[in-house]
């Protein structure tokens, strides 16, 4: 049986935050280290495709978890958390530059799947940060 990519990106975007702050296992990560270990994705493009979904997985749960903090917090509270994100997503794109600068002086193709896991792992710590402020500000919702 195949699954898309695009179904399990689905799935795990469906799930709620409150189960992987409960203590289950981080789904993007899971489906990530599926699809990596799939000998169909053994190749560099493979892997980078991997890497590729994971990342806009992370993307798209960073920013779900964003909106939800803009509706629940107290507004000047929201206001510095605006700050913050627009603060942090500069970094993250100087981030990316020099993450792209330093892999440009490296020769083969095993760098390109190690950028690209780089560049998820920098998404998913904020993803996975702000899912956090998520989960402290439903205690006593």
């Amino acid at each position: 049986m195949h699954i898309s990519k695009r179904f399990v990106v689905t799935l795990m975007v469906s799930l709620p935050v409150a189960a992987f702050a409960a203590g289950s296992k981080d789904p993007t990560a899971v489906a990530l280290n599926h699809c990596l270990n799939d000998a169909a994705n053994a190749s560099t493009a493979g892997q980078t495709d991997c890497e590729a979904t994971a990342t806009q997985d992370y993307d798209h749960r960073m920013n779900a978890a964003y909106a939800t903090l803009m509706r629940k917090l107290p507004p000047n509270v929201a206001t510095d958390l605006r700050a913050s994100q627009r603060t942090w997503l500069a970094f993250r794109d100087q981030e990316a530059k020099a993450r792209g600068a330093l892999y440009e002086t490296r020769q083969g193709t095993m760098y390109v799947p190690m950028q690209a896991d780089d560049a998820t792992n920098f998404i998913r710590d904020r993803a996975l940060q702000l899912e956090g402020y998520v989960a402290v500000v439903a205690i006593d919702s």
